[in-house]
């Protein structure tokens, strides 16, 4: 040999470099003495099952704990008389559930009133014709005018932010 060849264990002993990394094998080894003791992984699954009905015990002893205080506490509910046959909507006025339906349904209402005849007060003689109608009676009859009208010197012309209004003096 060479002083520039090196001799190394595994080339020497017929093993390659990665088995020199664990360790020799024992004589009379039946299993690679690289696996896990199968002891040990018994151990851990045994372990893992206990934690695991552990965890369940717990969630469905949660659960049926919670349970049970319900029901005492709709007993004991049970127990006074007005809350027996008690409803449970909240009392008026309530959020609209349906707010789409419920403006169809005030639209169609108005409209309805818009294009009918009725009383409006009955004792004192207020009725309401349909829109169409009024409308044709107010051609008719004509705006009411105001006789003698005034001649805008008792009015004061007043700044707002909505744009000029007129108010009298």
């Amino acid at each position: 040999m060479s002083t520039n060849e090196q001799v190394t264990p595994s080339t020497s002993l017929g093993t390659s470099e990665h088995d020199l990394e664990y360790g020799p094998t024992p004589p009379g080894a039946k299993y690679e003495h690289t696996d896990i003791d199968t002891s040990i992984g018994y151990k851990f699954a045994l372990w893992l099952i206990v934690a695991m009905l552990a965890s369940v015990g717990i969630v469905y002893g949660t659960f049926w704990f919670f349970e049970g205080q319900i029901q005492k506490a709709d007993a004991v509910a049970q127990k006074y008389p007005l809350a027996v046959g008690q409803d449970k909507t909240p009392p008026l006025p309530n959020l609209q559930t349906q707010p789409f339906k419920d403006v169809y349904l005030l639209r169609k209402g108005e409209a309805e009133k818009l294009a009918s005849y009725g009383w409006v007060d009955k004792p004192g003689g207020v009725t309401r014709i349909p829109i169409d109608h009024a409308m044709a009676v107010l051609l008719q009859r004509g705006l009411p005018a105001r006789t003698g009208g005034g001649t805008g010197l008792n009015v004061v012309t007043q700044d707002s932010s909505a744009g000029r209004t007129i108010v009298p003096r």
